[in-house]
């Protein structure tokens, strides 16, 4: 969303954010002086749907954005009190619709999806299905431009760095990438980040004895660190579109991922990575030893990759298709 406003803000839009209180999000807009108004975000969202609306007629709101499942909620129920603003709803997990009046009502004028699957998946729980588009994030090439720091010195590291750098969560199968891990005693593997399942599956590598898989919690400066990778797995068994591994692309950091959700629209098998199905542990090892032991392939893959970001997945692209979406509808 602060990628998205940033672009807009370049083409006359004025952003102001709606967020939760004394949230991280509010903390950044004080800082960088970002026009923001709180809301709790809790409960039934009637207190949230009421502020919404209020702030919206005081500020003359043209339109509404909603990023989260929490905040496409409340500004539904500000427009069930009688707020007048169209409202655009962005999605960006994989679950299906499950309360079909929240998306069809006449109140969301259009709902963004993150990838063509998740725009699919979409679609199959609505009628309105003609509101339903694909804009796919992008990221900001900038953020990698900055000085780097060398994982494998900083670890002590003399093979192959393969690693990832998403949350623990259930979704990323962290088995399965542990799995591979034993599969490669040639490589070194790393975990850059933390989430729910970190215990466990800290445990499950401790059980099986796998000892080439270095933790190292969350991180606050991977743009510094992401291109000490010699290769990125992701294992996921679901994912709307997965922006790491468009960090890891721009970043010359060859990728080898699972054919899930929006995933295939990005790694494209042989031209901007290589792909296995989900869980399939001995495919993937297959993939990451190929692009370990090929140069050539490895290079083709890593231009080709870089080239599909730098023209279709940056944060301007993003921000000029979700603007042509904003105009269509302020024009209608």
């Amino acid at each position: 969303m602060a990628n998205l406003m940033h672009q807009l803000s370049k083409h006359k839009v004025e952003n102001i954010i709606c967020c939760k209180t004394n949230s991280e999000f509010s903390a950044y807009a004080k800082k960088n002086n970002i026009s923001f108004c709180e809301t709790k975000f809790k409960g039934l969202k009637i207190k949230d749907a009421l502020n919404i609306k209020r702030f919206v007629k005081k500020e003359k709101i043209d339109l509404i954005h909603t990023h989260s499942a929490n905040a496409h909620t409340a500004a539904f129920y500000a427009a069930i009190f009688g707020m007048k603003t169209p409202i655009v709803v962005s999605k960006r997990t994989d679950f299906p619709v499950k309360t079909q009046w929240k998306f069809d009502h006449h109140a969301i004028s259009k709902i963004l999806c993150v990838s063509k699957k998740i725009a699919q998946i979409t679609k199959s729980g609505m009628e309105n299905k003609e509101k339903v588009f694909t804009v796919h994030s992008g990221i900001n090439p900038e953020r990698f431009n900055i000085e780097q720091i060398d994982l494998k010195k900083e670890f002590n590291i003399t093979k192959p760095l393969i690693g990832n750098c998403s949350a623990i969560a259930p979704h990323k199968d962290y088995f399965t990438f542990a799995q591979v891990a034993k599969l490669m005693p040639e490589a070194q593997f790393i975990i850059m980040g933390d989430g729910p399942m970190e215990d466990e599956i800290k445990a499950y590598v401790k059980e099986q004895k796998i000892e080439n898989i270095i933790f190292t919690g969350f991180l606050t400066d991977i743009n510094k660190k992401l291109k000490s990778l010699d290769l990125f797995l992701m294992t996921s068994t679901t994912e709307g579109l997965g922006t790491s591994l468009l960090d890891a692309m721009l970043c010359e950091v060859p990728i080898v991922a699972t054919r899930v959700g929006g995933i295939p629209e990005i790694v494209i098998h042989d031209k901007t990575g290589l792909s296995s199905k989900a869980k399939d542990v001995r495919d993937l090892a297959k993939n990451c030893k190929k692009i370990l032991e090929d140069d050539e392939l490895r290079a083709r893959l890593v231009r080709n990759a870089k080239e599909q970001v730098l023209k279709d997945y940056t944060d301007e692209q993003t921000a000029l298709k979700t603007l042509k979406h904003y105009k269509n509808i302020l024009e209608a």
